[in-house]
């Protein structure tokens, strides 16, 4: 689903490349941000608000980053940063203050020690909201926007700030432990009215219940309004949020997008995982008619001991078929090769992909970008397809070929379809394994790489230090969630 693109601001009065900066910085520190809290013992480190309490509940984009964790979440920090490969470690000083570095590179004429340093918080805010104040709004589609970083001095932060409102056209005030900045005072007092009017953000029906299926204890999130964005694209025609009068139209084709999608970053003791949710999604009518498969990844766990990449999920079938019902005509060579073996649609799909699926590469020979270029090793498992449709179409497919025959077995109730050196455990018994994948046993897709098989070269030193991505999918037709993760083995 696209995202929307960052807003086109009016011409600045003076200048407003502080926000350029806090804007930036925020994204690239996030893994020094990670290291540096782990190292870090701060009085009066734990609890305090967060950036949504003083932010508008009409708030249609918002994200913050909190590098105020929990007790708990400290130690994670911690032990997380200590199972980093060693060559990304040697790039990383946990002494160094990822806010040090942004202050002294961005303003230039204020001192980090003295200025900065004794007030500032470690939480920080950002939200867009819909404002019919002209002199709010930074873009013609009547966006307002604010930062809020946490304080700890109002008084030091009010010197500090007002040097740089007087370099630029900045304007701040304090909320609730917060500094609010925004671009002029029309846009704190329209904040404020919106804030009178309707409550803070962390009251919204809608991200309160958001916020509590992403889960708490993460280093950063980020939502948006969907509907509420494309309501306003649509009506503005200005392109301020996106290129286009509405930023999903190559999704909808044109039509009106409903529901809300957040993202987060989450830090544990043993992986770092990447989150996208989307809630209460309609697209026109595109989703009216999807039923969602059953989930479950055995097949993907059931997959060889020794298994370097891996794709598998649930329904594979039913999701073809609802495609081919909807394009049959682009599916006419793929059904005359089956008429060959006969087999037709939409039966064909269960008896090749049966109700679960896995694939694994079991010998990448130290390049990922190299596997499909030789005779590769892998198995593929296919639960209640048809063993003898499969083995046809390998004996056809290797007929005249130098390689070895894949053999096709049988395991319960599943097909194994296996070539090449395959493991005699399964995947699912592996360590790493686990970590990425613990809770998306009922997912519908999942993804898996073992970084450990790489072979040493000159981008990565020691593979066996780099541990296990993967990923999962699930959806239900109107709420999904995907889920990346790293678990990386160098303290292993």
């Amino acid at each position: 689903m696209g995202a929307p693109q960052p807003p086109q601001y009016a011409e600045p009065r003076k200048n407003r490349i502080w926000m350029v900066p806090v804007a930036a910085g925020l994204g690239v520190v996030l893994l020094a941000s990670t290291v540096w809290a782990a190292n870090t013992v701060i009085g009066g480190w734990f609890g305090g608000p967060q950036p949504e309490t003083v932010m508008p509940s009409s708030s249609v984009v918002f994200a913050k980053l909190d590098l105020k964790p929990s007790g708990g979440q400290l130690a994670n920090y911690a032990q997380f940063v200590d199972k980093l490969p060693d060559e990304v470690k040697d790039e990383l000083d946990p002494e160094s203050d990822p806010a040090r570095d942004l202050v002294e590179s961005e303003f230039e004429y204020l001192d980090y020690d003295k200025d900065v340093e004794p007030w500032l918080g470690k939480r920080f805010g950002y939200a867009m909201w819909e404002t019919d104040a002209s002199a709010a709004q930074v873009s013609d589609d009547g966006m307002a926007m604010a930062f809020a970083v946490a304080v700890t001095d109002e008084d030091a932060a009010r010197t500090a700030l007002q040097k740089v409102q007087d370099e630029t056209d900045l304007s701040f005030d304090f909320r609730d432990d917060f500094a609010i900045l925004a671009p002029t005072q029309a846009t704190l007092s329209d904040l404020d009215s919106k804030v009178a009017a309707s409550g803070t953000l962390d009251g919204q029906e809608n991200f309160a219940s958001d916020m509590e299926s992403v889960g708490g204890d993460t280093l950063a999130t980020a939502w948006m309004d969907l509907g509420e964005i494309s309501r306003i694209e649509a009506g503005s025609g200005s392109g301020g949020l996106g290129s286009s009068s509405n930023p999903f139209e190559d999704l909808t084709g044109g039509e009106d997008v409903e529901g809300r999608l957040a993202l987060s970053l989450k830090v544990e003791s043993e992986y770092a995982e990447v989150r996208g949710d989307v809630f209460d999604v309609k697209s026109g009518d595109a989703l009216d008619d999807y039923k969602a498969p059953e989930p479950g990844l055995e097949a993907m766990s059931s997959l060889p001991n020794n298994t370097a990449m891996a794709v598998g999920g649930s329904g594979l079938d039913s999701m073809a078929e609802q495609v081919w019902e909807e394009n049959a005509d682009e599916f006419g060579d793929f059904e005359d090769a089956l008429d060959t073996e006969g087999v037709s649609l939409p039966e064909g799909f269960t008896q090749l992909l049966g109700s679960k699926t896995a694939l694994g590469i079991t010998d990448v020979q130290g390049s990922f970008d190299e596997v499909f270029e030789n005779d590769f090793s892998f198995q593929f498992r296919a639960t209640g397809a048809d063993s003898d449709l499969l083995k046809s179409m390998v004996e056809d497919m290797s007929a005249g070929s130098y390689g070895s025959t894949p053999g096709v077995d049988t395991d319960g109730d599943a097909v194994v379809v296996s070539s090449g050196a395959t493991g005699t455990g399964k995947l699912g018994e592996d360590t790493y394994f686990q970590r990425v994948m613990e809770g998306t046993e009922d997912s519908h897709l999942g993804v898996y790489m073992n970084l450990r098989e790489l072979s040493p070269g000159d981008e990565i030193a020691n593979p066996e230090q780099w541990g296990a991505m993967g990923g999962a999918m699930n959806f239900d037709g109107s709420n999904g969630s995907v889920v990346a993760r790293w678990a990386p083995s160098g303290a292993a």
